[in-house]
């Protein structure tokens, strides 16, 4: 009995077991993240399909302006050509090499013209041979120093310059004067109505240009151009359709009644998160809709937003007067400090860092032992990466282009 139960056994044994001729086939572990490896910038590290992966140059020095991105996978990147790009991670292994190109150092020339009233300060540039001209145009309570000290406004300069532009820098009346004259609470460029007999914002920029037509810098041959941060930008849009520029290009402001009759075209960039009263997520919309009015006139317009990204820690490092080591110290102060969440995105604003700080100075030995200036640079990198309303250089090239090609 014994051995018919164990010839049974046996038998039900080989029964359940596959043929020796059967492959056999490996379970093999789901791989769900993927290294990204950056050359000459940041954003390595390992993530998973589908993350949306920030890519950075490293720092870009005065005789330098940022080239291109060089891979066997440029196809996936949002724009190859700026400093600052993103892709979606794909289910592979990726490599990208940022580079860029040397430049003879830019420096702007400065000097006093006289507008319709009194001296304007004034910094322009123009290369031998330039193709065309572009207004550069401050923001509310800016000046003509604040823009060509920013270090944004001078990325994008440097590349205007390097492509042959020459550029025009002067600022508001009432940034000149001191004197809000039409009694809005705020300083700068009046925007309305668009009169050079009537508004002296537009009588000043006329005066000054006509000025370097007389010293024949520049001639009435040349295109003319415009672009303008915040109240700039929403003054470039008009200034541009009011003088038949070549093309305009609004920063952070969404234009408004202009693009129901602009013949001149016009670029909105704006920023995702734009935390400012008189823009926000309902002026992304209206600049949207601007852009749109625009197009459907038969007129080119086209429609950018930057949208937020990790701070890294050599961010803080990309003007050149604090150093690597300075910027990682400061940016894991803030990570240990919780204003940054796993991902190393900034959580809320800046205000709230702000405040904290002045509170309490000494329980940020990091960021408290930066120059004010350099302090403020800090706070402008994380609005920056916030998506806040700040000028970003993160499309200069698009913003070329634009003055290029328009919508060619």
């Amino acid at each position: 009995m014994k051995q018919l139960l164990s010839a049974l056994i046996v038998l039900g044994f080989l029964s359940c077991n596959k043929s020796s001729t059967e492959p056999i086939v490996p379970i093999l572990p789901v791989v769900d993240s993927f290294t990204v490896t950056v050359y000459n910038g940041y954003g390595a590290g390992k993530y998973k399909v589908g993350d949306t992966v920030d890519i950075f140059s490293t720092a870009i020095a005065d005789n330098q302006v940022f080239d291109k991105w060089s891979s066997s996978e440029t196809s996936l990147l949002n724009a190859l050509e700026e400093w600052h790009t993103w892709f979606i991670m794909p289910n592979r292994n990726v490599s990208f090499t940022g580079s860029v190109k040397t430049i003879t150092p830019v420096s702007l020339n400065f000097e006093q013209i006289r507008g319709r009233d009194r001296m304007k300060p004034v910094y322009s540039y123009f290369p031998a041979g330039h193709k065309g001209f572009v207004y550069l145009l401050h923001g509310t309570g800016g000046s003509a120093l604040n823009t060509v000290s920013n270090y944004e406004f001078k990325q994008l300069y440097k590349e205007l310059i390097n492509d042959n532009f020459g550029v025009i820098v002067t600022e508001a009346e009432e940034a000149t004067t001191g004197v809000d004259a039409n009694a809005d609470g705020k300083l700068r460029w009046l925007v309305a109505p668009a009169d050079s007999v009537t508004n002296i914002d537009y009588a000043n920029i006329k005066i000054i240009t006509d000025t370097f037509y007389n010293r024949g810098v520049t001639n009435r041959s040349k295109f003319r151009y415009s672009t303008g941060m915040s109240n700039g930008g929403n003054y470039a849009a008009y200034l541009s359709a009011y003088y038949k520029h070549k093309a305009g290009v609004s920063y952070c402001a969404q234009a408004g009644a202009v693009s129901l009759t602009t013949l001149t075209p016009l670029q909105f960039c704006m920023a995702r998160f734009d935390n400012n009263e008189n823009v926000g997520s309902a002026g992304n919309a209206a600049a949207l809709s601007n852009s749109q009015t625009i197009s459907s006139r038969g007129v080119c317009s086209k429609y950018l937003i930057k949208e937020r990204s990790p701070l890294y820690p050599e961010r803080f490092a990309r003007r050149g007067d604090i150093s690597l080591s300075k910027s990682a110290a400061v940016f894991y102060e803030l990570k240990t400090k919780g204003y940054l969440n796993n991902k190393n995105y900034f959580t809320g604003f800046s205000d709230s860092l702000v405040t904290t700080y002045q509170a309490d100075p000494t329980a940020f030995p990091e960021l408290n032992s930066l120059t004010p200036l350099q302090k403020l640079f800090v706070v402008e990198q994380i609005d920056l990466s916030v998506s806040d309303h700040q000028m970003y250089s993160d499309y200069n090239k698009a913003t070329i282009k634009f003055f290029n090609t328009q919508c060619l």
